[in-house]
């Protein structure tokens, strides 16, 4: 599911990447044509006003200053309407052709000739037919005995086929970059939806672990009242009432947890904030400890750094069902004869409370992951009415108060688990 998701979700941010490149590269292109226009008319304002200078100044005219001034361009010369010898045995059949065609053009369209010689005083136009395209030039030189005119066509043809070639070289870039685009936004969109998978898998995974605790008691409450149904004696109907009031107690603390997720996840996990002693606090959930501590063979110890005020502005509630949440884990992990102890200090305008055990601690690996919803450690599995909700509805509560919850390695073995609440006034 997740990969066809991927897919498509590639494939339209390749489509968005590709429009936009594509809209870019065509804005550059017409710059660059634009550019190379411009570059274009500037060669021709240079070459026209060189051949206008020299037409007006007298220069000899012959076909070695044809071939030096006008190239492969056009330059027609006409004496009193006539056509000059030289524009007959330069030009060629089709110059004269086309240079017939752009004469025609100018009647048509009452072009006048210019008699300036400099290039700032010229006017010119461009001229296009189906297989080639100029820049036209039409001037007159005055003062002679018969009027002189003359067309100077230069040829756009070198220009368009730098254009072409320009064109296709952006078309085969853009075309290039779009795998590459592809596998960007491949890239992309997997490590966007890589919190959505991990997301899923976790809650696949607590949906059958959850459905498996909630499926034993079921058939323990099934077992039972067919027992009851068919007699039992009084003895028997006792143990099977204390293993139904057990089980019973046991889906509602998973119940439980998971409606303090849900509010959690809804932004309805409330708070009632108020001045509360987190020195008392901690003392008394450690006593209600000291009981289960005892029967396991831990050694359990509250310490509490003198010197300072712990009155912190929270919900008591709360607070104290993290400190359960974290001695709870602690005690369940340390075997006997381990130590369990919380601490209560306060530094840089913070509360700081901690539960350090000599347990098996938790591995490098996991640290980053024992907070997150519906996780759980392999190796709680197997302990009986630990569903993995703990940790993170003891991050939820600190986060509510604007605190941190973090884990870290106990000196000379174990887990400590350090809570910071802020010192609110």
């Amino acid at each position: 599911m997740f990969q066809n998701i991927q897919i498509k979700l590639s494939f339209l941010c390749c489509s968005i990447t590709a429009f936009l490149t594509l809209a870019l590269v065509l804005c550059c292109l017409r710059i660059s044509e634009k550019n190379m226009y411009g570059q274009e008319e500037s060669l021709f304002f240079r070459k026209a006003s060189d051949i206008s200078y020299q037409l007006h100044t007298g220069e000899p005219v012959s076909i070695n200053w044809y071939a030096r001034n006008v190239g492969e361009n056009i330059l027609y010369l006409e004496a009193g309407g006539v056509p000059s010898a030289l524009s007959n045995v330069a030009l060629g059949q089709q110059g004269q052709e086309t240079a017939e065609e752009v004469k025609a053009y100018i009647e048509e369209n009452s072009i006048s000739p210019i008699s300036g010689i400099f290039s700032s005083e010229m006017a010119y136009f461009p001229y296009g037919k189906e297989n080639a395209s100029y820049l036209v030039l039409y001037g007159a030189v005055s003062g002679q005995e018969s009027a002189v005119t003359y067309l100077y066509l230069h040829s756009l043809e070198p220009f368009s086929h730098n254009v072409a070639m320009q064109r296709l070289w952006f078309l085969a870039a853009w075309l290039c970059a779009m795998p590459v685009a592809y596998l960007c936004s491949y890239r992309f969109t997997s490590h966007v939806l890589r919190p959505v998978v991990q997301n899923h898998e976790k809650q696949k995974r607590f949906t059958a672990f959850a459905s498996h605790e909630l499926r034993s008691p079921l058939a323990v409450f099934k077992t039972g009242l067919s027992v009851l149904k068919r007699g039992a004696s009084p003895d028997r109907q006792e143990r099977i009432f204390a293993l139904l009031e057990h089980e019973m107690s046991q889906m509602e603390r998973l119940v439980q947890d998971l409606l303090c997720l849900s509010k959690a996840e809804q932004a309805e996990l409330g708070a009632d904030f108020a001045p509360a002693d987190l020195a008392g606090l901690a003392e008394g959930v450690a006593g209600t400890y000291l009981g289960m501590a005892g029967q396991k063979g831990v050694s359990l110890s509250f310490e509490q750094e003198r010197g300072y005020g712990y009155v912190c502005i929270c919900d008591a509630q709360r607070v104290a069902q993290v400190l359960i949440i974290l001695l709870d884990n602690a005690l369940r992990y340390t075997p006997p004869g381990g130590k369990v102890a919380l601490r209560l200090s306060r530094q840089r305008g913070k509360f700081i409370l901690q539960v350090a055990d000599t347990g098996k601690g938790v591995p490098e690996a996991e640290k980053g992951k024992i907070f997150d919803k519906f996780y759980q450690a392999d190796g709680a599995r197997s302990e009986k009415g630990h569903f993995g909700l703990g940790l993170s509805i003891a991050k939820e509560i600190v986060k509510i108060h604007g605190g941190q919850i973090s884990v870290s390695d106990t000196e000379g073995g174990g887990s400590t688990f350090t809570v910071k609440l802020p010192v609110k006034q």
